[in-house]
């Protein structure tokens, strides 16, 4: 008996132990899959069917806990895991539907998203819940920027600010193992164009640029 535990949606097969047990079943390593529930063998009414039928070409048969008492591979079995099947396809719609409003929701009031460079993330936290979610400037990231500012303004390339900044030690915002990383030209353009784009936004868009107090969003996404 051998046990295939994922970690990943089941929107799709495209997962490494489901296909690790695709192969194992192909191999003939085993003559049944037993699951607690369909969706959690795949919540796309098409490719439960597919590959249902894909692995009994191999000789092995799906045995679902809560169908325990229904014969699917008979035809009445068969339309009702469809009909099972095109529920569970129909709930992850719902709620990925659901989620995304929730989120621009969200974002008409709050900050979303990981921080850019230069700012910090705050919240309230009212009860288990985090509210009120806004940006304040990080004092040490804006005197790097500033400083970053300062150096493109004298015409140097991304690589030579990413080297100056990498040469005095100025520290990056990520940490692996305990350690600084390296700043990197792709970096600095990333964060100096991101700048470059707010200003944009606000003379040619009109759009308010990040506000500190009330914790507004501009348009464009966090680095």
């Amino acid at each position: 008996m051998k046990t295939y535990q994922d970690e990943e949606s089941g929107k799709n097969t495209q997962r490494e132990r489901f296909q690790e047990m695709l192969t194992d079943a192909k191999n003939g390593l085993f003559n049944g899959i037993c699951m607690f529930d369909n969706d959690r063998f795949s919540r796309s009414t098409k490719d439960l069917l597919n590959v249902m039928d894909d692995l009994l070409t191999y000789g092995v048969k799906l045995h679902i806990y809560n169908l325990r008492h229904i014969d699917i591979y008979s035809e009445q079995g068969r339309f009702i895991l469809t009909n099972f099947a095109a529920f569970s396809e129909f709930f992850r719609g719902q709620l990925a539907s659901k989620i995304r409003v929730g989120v621009k929701q969200k974002m008409k009031n709050e900050w979303f998203g990981q921080a850019p460079y230069g700012y910090t993330i705050i919240s309230d936290t009212i009860g288990n819940r985090k509210k009120n979610t806004r940006l304040i400037k990080n004092a040490e990231e804006q005197n790097i920027l500033t400083l970053m500012k300062q150096l493109k303004e004298e015409e140097k390339s991304y690589s030579e600010i990413a080297n100056y900044l990498n040469e005095n030690r100025i520290p990056t915002r990520l940490h692996r193992e305990g350690t600084k990383c390296s700043w990197h030209a792709s970096t600095v353009r990333n964060i100096l164009m991101r700048e470059e784009f707010k200003h944009y936004d606000k003379q040619e868009r009109n759009i308010s640029p990040i506000n500190q107090t009330q914790g507004t969003q501009s348009s464009e996404q966090p680095l």
